[in-house]
């Protein structure tokens, strides 16, 4: 659908028709250029429904998840497209205690909104102005940063053991110079590196985007990206993070960074993700969402919750497995919708971590308001603080990490996506194909097709091999036309990655003339 204004006041309509009347709504947004007019539709729909409406100003989406509970209020907006093109936009919807919509919420919300559109209703022209001004506005950004203070002490005490245990403030596996920090153009480009360099993390920005998400950010990486040194200097002008490394290493390797240590960190537009840079012998690499989550499991010791997603590593002690995106992780870890309070209650964080690779990391936060009470919430600088700290706490990253298994991924371009739902003759044709395949490598038992809540169009195949794991997922995209393939092996049969390939290969074959129009 075509996101204009017009939308948005639907949009607004629609939200508000499920909402008490002057209950509140704050909204967020980013710095993308068409979201002023945006967020004054927004405005204006949810004005025609009688709800209260506050702006919280130009802010990450982990800023307006505060905001919201700051203001005890019964939603929360966030109008972003994350880390797609800074001409997209589109909306998050957070509920009252800080959790994204989930799909049947969102499912009723359309009908309303189809509904709506099909009526012929007139609003003059200076009503529609006097609806779109807020009844408030307040700093957003400066929630986020008080909610990042509080967090700071938390996160060293669950992962680095304590803030004073550190005297030498534990960063001299760091670069000499800093981290170089890449926000994307996102709301933290004007104080994240002084904020970080305060707290004794040294730090420094690379250049400024010519607008958000574009050659810059998490969003332009893909989780198993890595580069030789010759890659990086051949490549430099493609990513501004890597430009700026390219320049660093003109003259050789500098000879502040250690083989295994972080050199950069970058958000994604609207800040809920980050990925890491990592040096190794040869060049530069991602260091990704499942090392992230193993180096926090490790640092934080016992009795830790990982929910993960159905393309994590298998070699990660999973508890629960989980659909893709973090609104997923979230709803695995909370209590059950239903009850009269879906916050954590504990007088101590909460030892629960979402992850995907991605970069989403889930980790609970502390409530704005209420003592003992906890959201949980994904946040590209949290999960940045988080795993530093465990770096401190485990003297490096490198060493002692968990045994990574093999996956590959690829996506089938131009699909019809109706043609792909994981249920029909299509996807049992790719089940044959798999398991007659699969026979080959070695024993194999325990074979299903494993349903995951959320998942609509997945089809996943699980086995052992030989006693070992390994999957096959193919779902649809959410926002574009195409399907995308995984498989993952275990860490023991990574010897069987070459047929995988071939495997894979052959199932791209079959989607690309089955699904592509």
């Amino acid at each position: 659908r075509e996101i204009s204004p017009r939308l948005f006041r639907l949009i607004g309509e629609g939200l508000g028709a499920m909402m008490d009347y002057e209950t509140v709504v704050v909204i967020g947004w980013d710095q993308r250029p068409g979201n002023p007019a945006l967020v004054s539709a927004l405005t204006q729909g949810f004005h025609l429904r009688g709800i209260l409406v506050i702006w919280a100003g130009e802010v990450a989406t982990p800023g307006l998840q505060a905001s919201l509970l700051h203001k005890g209020a019964a939603m929360g907006c966030m109008v972003t497209a994350s880390h797609n093109p800074v001409t997209d936009s589109g909306v998050k919807v957070f509920d009252r205690y800080g959790y994204k919509s989930m799909p049947e919420y969102e499912v009723q919300v359309s009908e309303i909104i189809a509904k709506l559109a099909r009526e012929e209703r007139e609003v003059d022209e200076p009503e529609l102005q006097r609806l779109a001004i807020p009844d408030s506005e307040f700093d957003g950004g400066a929630v986020h940063r008080e909610m990042l203070e509080r967090r700071f002490s938390l996160l060293e005490n669950c992962f680095a053991g304590s803030v004073e245990s550190h005297s030498d403030g534990g960063v001299s596996s760091l670069p000499d110079g800093g981290l170089a920090i890449d926000t994307s153009g996102g709301s933290a480009e004007g104080w994240l590196v002084d904020w970080l360099n305060a707290k004794g993390i040294p730090a420094h920005a690379v250049a400024s985007p010519v607008a958000m998400n574009v050659n810059c950010g998490a969003g332009e990486f893909s989780p198993s990206d890595e580069w030789t040194w010759e890659q990086i200097q051949s490549n430099a002008g493609e990513h501004l993070l890597l430009t700026h490394l390219a320049e660093r290493c003109r003259d050789g390797v500098p000879a502040d960074w250690q083989v295994g240590g972080i050199v950069a960190a970058a958000l994604d537009g609207d800040g809920d993700r980050c990925l890491l840079i990592e040096a190794t012998s040869t060049g530069l690499r991602v260091f990704d969402g499942d090392r992230m989550a193993d180096a926090l499991l490790r640092a934080g010791g016992e009795s830790w919750c990982l929910a993960a997603s159905i393309e994590a590593d298998l070699g990660l002690p999973v508890d629960i497995q989980t659909a893709v995106g973090d609104r997923w992780l979230s709803a695995a870890l909370s209590p059950p919708i239903g009850q009269s309070v879906r916050l954590l209650l504990m007088d101590e964080t909460p030892q629960v971590i979402g992850c995907e690779d991605s970069g989403h990391l889930v980790l609970a936060a502390p409530h704005p308001r209420l003592d003992e009470h906890w959201s949980l919430v994904g946040d590209g600088i949290a999960s940045l603080l988080a795993v530093l700290a465990a770096q401190r706490r485990l003297s490096g990253l490198s060493e002692g990490g968990f045994e990574r298994g093999w996956k590959r991924r690829i996506s089938v371009i131009g699909v019809e996506r109706a043609r792909w739902d994981g249920k029909n003759t299509i996807a049992d044709m790719v089940e044959e194909i798999t398991r007659r395949t699969i026979t080959g490598w070695g024993m194999v038992e325990n074979w299903r097709r494993t349903d995951i809540q959320g998942e609509t169009s997945l089809l996943l195949l699980e086995a052992e091999v030989d006693g070992f794991s390994m999957s096959i997922g193919i779902r649809n995209s959410g926002t574009e036309a195409k399907t995308n393939v995984s498989i993952r092996l275990a860490p023991q049969i990574m010897g069987l990655s070459e047929p995988a390939t071939v495997l894979l290969g052959e199932i791209e074959r079959v989607l690309q003339r089955k699904l592509v129009v």
